[in-house]
């Protein structure tokens, strides 16, 4: 069920009003039917994979819980000495289960996702060893809406469980709910169990200010979504699917891939902007996912801005995993002997150099995703092993770190780097984006900016010029967040007239404005099959 279809406004009336009618302490049922029945909308047929998540995780997460309290119990008998013997002797109970749990469902995440990538690489590997040209035919697999993120969710709270940070949940439906619901299966957020659950189960009763509050930032997320990220695509589309036969230059071509980067901010956080809404209509509280990405001073903070819950969880589940071991421990002393103080740095460089290649592998089955992660790693990766070098340059050049010129420089240079990994993740394949690259340096066309060239981009002159203002609409709303202006605060501050006048003008804004109608190929949200 696509957050912009008919079906879904129809599923909101429904469900909202009997989500507040209904005797509080059965709220979370209503949310927990809701979720399977938008679920059961999308593709029924897959919904055996949510399932097995469901009680799989529900199963392990109870067993390693039941250990953990055996563990204290014996902990509270024993001396100091014996207290790490019986850690050990537990943890290695508990780890049989974590496994199976990661075996699991990581097993179905793969499966579904990057079977007939691997065959498809074993196929070609095959074709080039033989010498044949055989095409190969990709397996019809389903891929179950959202499994990227409940799959994540779910392991991440098994993980906690075994780390003792938090209790197995008694309830399976209660679990159920957490790993279904509906806002955060469709494109996120991540959350945790412990962030997410209690709000889940809590009882809420209906307040308008929140209603208010919860519907001004839903109708941005669809401005977002259908006025500017599916009026921007266009151009993008039409550029990077016809580069090979047309005279696309550096400009053009960057510029659309460029465009590519802002489409897809555009078209995730409005999705986010949609379902944080709903939740603080339901008096429910997501966790944030975009920070003014494009606001970043370097590559890592950039990535610490964008997509935030999935660069948390990999932090937290893999990143400090590493770097806290005492292999990599081990590394760092033998190192230190060659390479001195700097070797402190190798534990942080290895582990992101794997966290960028999951977040790559993450985003899709295909060679460009890696090569996009490790783009990404290399520098992050160069960042954490040569900041102190960069601490010692800087000092000599005379930077001043807060001189505002300089931090519009590192902006700047921040949001190249990015549109230049982004050449690997907008382009078909990893040849293409090769290709892709090759035209930018070897084609300069700084004339498209005077002869017309951008009004035949798929767009008409007017239809451009309108495309570049609501760009400029959305950085003037992040540059004003940046600020720490909390604009639905001061719009919902207004009188009453003033207030409804700006929301009946952002209504009609985007009835006139959004990309629909007649001859529209509607597009759904890019995240919302991962």
């Amino acid at each position: 069920m696509s957050l912009i279809s008919i079906a879904f406004f129809v599923f909101l009336l429904i469900l909202l009003p009997v989500y507040f009618f209904v005797p509080r302490r059965y709220q979370w049922y209503v949310l927990l039917a809701g979720s399977f029945v938008f679920y059961l909308y999308g593709n029924w047929r897959v919904v055996g994979y949510l399932l097995v998540t469901i009680v799989s995780q529900y199963v392990f997460a109870r067993k390693i819980d039941a250990i953990n309290v055996r563990q204290n119990a014996a902990a509270e008998k024993a001396s100091g000495v014996r207290k790490a013997s019986i850690k050990k002797e537990f943890a290695q109970q508990k780890k049989k289960y974590l496994l199976a749990a990661l075996l699991l469902n990581f097993g179905m995440l793969c499966f579904v996702k990057y079977t007939n990538f691997l065959l498809e690489n074993l196929f070609q590997l095959n074709n080039w060893l033989t010498h044949s040209d055989g095409e190969f035919t990709a397996l019809d697999i389903a891929i179950p809406l959202g499994i990227s993120f409940y799959t994540f969710a779910s392991v991440g709270y098994v993980i906690d469980v075994y780390r003792g940070k938090e209790r197995a949940e008694n309830n399976i439906c209660k679990l159920a709910l957490f790993v279904s619901f509906f806002p955060t299966i469709i494109q996120g957020p991540i959350e945790r169990h412990s962030d997410l659950a209690h709000q889940l189960y809590e009882e809420h009763s209906f307040e308008y200010n929140r209603l208010c509050m919860g519907l001004q930032r839903m109708l941005w997320g669809y401005i977002k979504k259908l006025v500017i990220a599916d009026r921007v695509v266009i151009v993008v589309r039409q550029v990077l699917d016809n580069y090979t036969h047309e005279d696309y230059g550096t400009f053009i071509i960057f510029g659309a891939v460029l465009l590519g980067g802002l489409r897809t901010y555009a078209d995730f956080s409005g999705g986010m902007d949609i379902v944080c809404g709903l939740c603080e209509i339901m008096g429910i509280r997501l966790t944030e996912n975009f920070r003014q990405p494009y606001m970043a001073r370097s590559i890592s903070e950039f990535w610490q801005r964008w997509h935030i819950t999935l660069g948390a969880w990999v932090r937290r589940y893999v990143f400090y995993t590493i770097t806290l071991s005492k292999k990599f421990n081990g590394i760092v002393k033998a190192c230190r002997k060659r390479f001195g103080n700097s070797a402190k740095y190798i534990p942080a460089t290895c582990a992101s150099l794997i966290v960028f290649w999951i977040i790559g592998i993450w985003h899709g089955a295909n060679w460009k995703y890696i090569a996009y992660g490790l783009y990404s790693a290399f520098f992050v990766a160069t960042g954490t092993l040569f900041q102190d070098v960069y601490k010692t340059l800087k000092v000599r050049l005379h930077v001043r770190e807060e001189s505002k010129a300089w931090i519009f420089f590192q902006m700047v240079r921040t949001t190249v780097l990015v549109t230049f990994g982004r050449y690997l993740n907008q382009a078909k394949d990893l040849t293409d984006a090769i290709g892709l690259l090759k035209t930018t340096f070897t084609h300069f066309d700084p004339w498209v900016f005077f002869d017309g060239s951008l009004y035949q981009l798929g767009l008409s002159e007017k239809e451009f010029r309108f495309m570049m203002f609501t760009i400029v609409l959305l950085a003037f709303v992040d540059i004003l967040k940046e600020r720490g202006v909390h604009i639905r605060e001061r719009i919902a501050g207004q009188t009453l007239i003033v207030r409804w006048t700006i929301y009946y003008g952002a209504l009609l804004f985007l009835l006139l404005y959004g990309v629909y109608g007649p001859g529209y190929d509607a597009r759904d949200f890019v995240y919302m099959h991962f």
